[in-house]
């Protein structure tokens, strides 16, 4: 069955959970961007020396493998957009379709 042949309840309901998929998926990457670095400063404090560096750690890092994490980030994002904006349009066209009828 389509969405578009979902009963407005349904619709509404197939919509927020489109919404919370890409919410969920926002958190993540805002999750990700921030627990990293504190990875690294929590990993510089119980060290013996105390020396890390998070330029030498992402220079460690190949080219290939700094292109990959980028491109999943670019389209984490991507994915996330696109399901909400998707849930946003099956709600308001479920309200509309609620309202005709």
């Amino acid at each position: 069955m389509k969405p578009e042949q979902y009963s407005p309840r349904a619709r509404e309901a197939f919509g927020r959970s489109l919404i919370d998929i890409g919410v969920s998926i926002f958190k993540a990457i805002m999750l990700l961007i921030t627990a990293v670095p504190l990875a690294a400063i929590a990993k510089s404090v119980f060290l013996p020396n105390g020396q890390v560096s998070v330029w030498e750690s992402l220079n460690s890092v190949s080219p290939s493998t700094k292109a990959m994490i980028l491109l999943l980030l670019m389209v984490s994002f991507l994915v996330g957009h696109y399901f909400r904006r998707e849930g946003l349009r099956h709600i308001h066209e479920s309200e509309a379709g609620a309202r005709s009828d």
